[in-house]
């Protein structure tokens, strides 16, 4: 005689699916259509911020929504099609933070008539939303910095094709026109004799003029392409000229602390400050309406700060961040470029202040 299959009694599968509900790693819950909660098991008390399930059980579901709505939304749902499965809900936390969940939740019919019950089970999701969330921004961010740069290269693209332009009309309205001059002027010199020795004197000292002139000029072209004292003489040489220029062509008075001795700082980082200068100064003779500036420059821990203070209007936050702010945003690509950074403030009435921060390294420290 076989023996036969051995039989679970009742009492030990309950026992079974009990311990199965109470220790399970998953959320996991039964309650009624107005928001009764008739049982859960710890995982749920946890995910949901409670010290313990019997706590939880003395809650009405409808506090754990962020809104009155977000449940009768969950619940026209849920009658519609009797189940929801892999279904997204933010709910709230028993410190009001919001938790993210995913549920698969069944509207279970009593067999002898009376109200259906909900059964649901639920993961947490928050960190993979708040992932996902993230990524979204990083995205956008990227997807803003990338227009910003499409912007500042047709920018940098037109202010080069108008910079050619200028030169091109200064080499020709000046340069052009002088050696026209000078041309007509020697060949009436060669028809002349040596009887007309006072008229060929008096033209001589006219074309000398017009040679001084023209130098000159070639100076002032040279001059605005790149100062010649950033490559002689230093960046804090170089400060001293532009702050003078600027004081000369805008009549606002300029203040400057600079380094008592020159800075031995490479071509392209000098290159770097002195840019990052002029655009400052430009901006406040353009938009700041000042009377004042101060412009300092100093070297600590190998730190080079230079500072550009105004007493204008003062920038807003909008400005500063505007995507269309192509000077401010060329300023700052030059300084990360150099992993420096650039950082602007503004107080209504009382002005603005560019900072920049550059990491140097002098050749002394260099060899140490």
């Amino acid at each position: 005689m076989r023996a036969g299959r051995p039989t679970i009694s009742d009492e030990s599968l309950t026992r079974c699916y009990r311990h199965v509900f109470e220790h399970n790693l998953i959320g996991m819950y039964w309650t009624t259509l107005d928001g009764r909660i008739l049982d859960c098991n710890r995982s749920m008390a946890r995910m949901l911020g409670y010290r313990s399930r019997a706590e939880l059980l003395r809650c009405n579901a409808v506090e754990l929504y962020l809104s009155p709505g977000d449940r009768a939304a969950f619940l026209k749902r849920l009658k519609a099609t009797g189940s929801l499965m892999n279904s997204e809900l933010c709910l709230r936390r028993r410190d009001g933070r919001p938790v993210y969940i995913l549920e698969n939740v069944s509207l279970v019919r009593d067999k002898r008539g009376g109200p259906p019950t909900i059964h649901g089970t639920m993961v947490d999701i928050t960190e993979r939303k708040e992932a996902e969330e993230a990524l979204r921004q990083s995205e956008q961010r990227y997807r803003r910095l990338a227009a910003a740069l499409r912007r500042l290269a047709r920018h940098v693209q037109d202010v080069r094709e108008r910079e050619r332009a200028r030169i091109a009309r200064e080499l020709h309205d000046e340069l052009g026109q002088a050696l026209t001059v000078l041309n007509m002027d020697l060949h009436w010199l060669s028809g002349r004799s040596p009887a007309e020795f006072d008229n060929i004197q008096s033209r001589i000292k006219a074309m000398s003029e017009l040679v001084n002139r023209t130098l000159q000029t070639l100076r002032r072209i040279c001059t605005d392409l790149r100062p010649t004292l950033l490559d002689d003489l230093g960046l804090v040489a170089a400060i001293e000229w532009q702050t003078r220029e600027f004081e000369t062509r805008t009549g606002i008075r300029c203040t400057t602390r600079l380094p008592r001795k020159p800075l031995e700082l490479g071509r392209d980082a000098a290159t770097v400050v002195f840019r990052i200068l002029q655009e400052s100064l430009t901006n406040v003779a353009r938009h700041a309406q000042a009377r004042r500036v101060w412009v300092s420059l100093r070297v600590r821990d190998g730190i080079l700060v230079l500072t550009v203070r105004d007493d204008g209007v003062g920038i807003t936050p909008e400005q500063c961040s505007a995507p269309r702010s192509l000077g401010l945003l060329g300023m700052r690509e030059r300084a990360m470029q150099w992993k420096g950074r650039v950082e602007i403030n503004g107080i209504a009435g009382k002005g603005t202040t560019v900072t920049l921060r550059l990491p140097v390294r002098f050749p002394e420290e260099a060899a140490t």
